[in-house]
């Protein structure tokens, strides 16, 4: 063997959501990408600039930036795959990792019709595409097409790749590996704080704005609590996203006096947003082209040792142990998660007990183990 052919592969992560773009993808990229690093790969990412000059950037490993917009808009979609396309040469020796659906997107044409090579191709499935390419026959006429060439699939959880396997990209992969997300490095940092000196029971949604993350069916179950217990809820929302869903939320929780601080982006205090609270609640919902893969700020909650509170939905079924760290009821069921939110309120032990629970979970998973998990993948000598 030659010195050269000694030399570990190098890695490009390619994902359309990243860093200004904050989200599950965003974190798994970013938290993948400093895991490899630190095990001495040679690992890149490549995500869109989305229009910013991104002076900000503060990551140990490098970062491309691709000029271009972050959105699955036609125009931002072109402008990344000439992107992409401009860097040719440098992803043919290359094994790549498709993170995001935009990264999907681009691969699924550029590939098949020879405008991009490499050595190697890895996708990593949340969920949500699955579900995108089944149900539009321009996206499952290319992924047919790409996913014949891709010997390894990742995915987060095994309600994941249950998708994969009942979905018509079954027949074409020869390999599902899972690949578990972990806590970001931002929210397990330990700041200690002063709880606020009141008697208010803080519960915290912290994701997009957005149906599919049910701030609003927790807003609903909060309004359906006693009288007496109301006065002492104030529910806090953290995140960008939806504007007019905001708005409902804001409207359900006055009509059902309800107080409402609504937090904007969670930027450098997500460690602090996470200690101040008493109960989490993320009450996903699956939407035709849209689930919860996982759901790492259900993990990030445990860390901090909250209780959690959401549905059966998705992937939250294996972040979210029911009675062990937290309480789960059947997705839609308001009244019941009425139910399970006024338990937490009025029962301090069991919050306790569950937020123990939630810290020897969240410590089950870590992005090191799942580095090795990819880059035993990477290694892996293309067929």
């Amino acid at each position: 063997m030659t010195p050269a052919a000694s030399v570990k592969p190098r890695v490009v992560i390619v994902t359309h959501e990243f860093a200004l773009f904050r989200g599950g993808v965003a974190t798994y990229s970013a938290e993948l990408a400093a895991a490899l690093n630190r095990a001495g790969e040679a690992v890149e990412v490549w995500a869109p600039d989305y229009g910013t000059a991104n002076a900000t950037d503060d990551f140990t490993f490098p970062v491309a930036r691709l000029r271009a917009g972050g959105s699955l808009g036609f125009c931002d979609m072109v402008q990344f795959a000439r992107q992409l396309i401009a860097r040719r040469a440098q992803l043919e020796p290359a094994t790549v990792l498709l993170t995001s659906v935009g990264a999907h997107m681009a691969f699924m044409i550029l590939v098949p019709l020879g405008l991009v090579k490499c050595r190697r191709v890895l996708s990593l499935l949340h969920g949500s595409e699955v579900l995108r390419f089944e149900r539009n026959p321009f996206w499952k006429f290319w992924a047919t097409r790409f996913f014949s060439r891709v010997e390894c699939v990742l995915t987060v959880s095994r309600f994941s790749r249950s998708l994969i396997e009942r979905s018509f990209l079954s027949s074409l992969t020869q390999q599902i590996v899972m690949a578990p997300c972990s806590c970001s490095a931002a929210a397990m940092q330990s700041i200690p704080i002063a709880k606020p000196g009141d008697d208010k029971v803080r519960v915290l949604t912290l994701a997009r704005v957005h149906p599919r993350k049910g701030q609003l069916d927790t807003a609903q179950a909060l309004a359906l609590l006693p009288p007496e217990l109301r006065t002492k809820i104030i529910y806090q929302v953290g995140g960008k996203g939806d504007t007019e869903y905001l708005r409902r939320v804001e409207q359900t929780c006055h009509d059902g006096g309800v107080v409402l601080e609504y937090l904007g982006e969670i930027t450098d205090a997500l460690a602090r947003t996470y200690q101040q609270c008493d109960i989490f609640a993320m009450t996903s919902r699956t939407l035709p082209k849209s689930v919860e893969g996982f759901g790492i700020t259900y993990l990030e909650a445990g860390f901090h040792g909250k209780p959690v509170v959401g549905y059966r939905s998705g992937g939250a079924v294996e972040a979210v142990v029911n009675g062990e760290t937290g309480i789960l009821v059947e997705e839609g069921d308001v009244a019941a998660l009425s139910k399970a939110l006024q338990q937490l309120v009025t029962d301090p032990a069991l919050r306790q007990r569950l937020g123990e629970g939630g810290r020897r979970h969240s410590a089950r998973f870590s992005w090191d183990a799942t580095a090795r998990i990819v880059m035993e993948a990477a290694l892996q000598e293309p067929q």
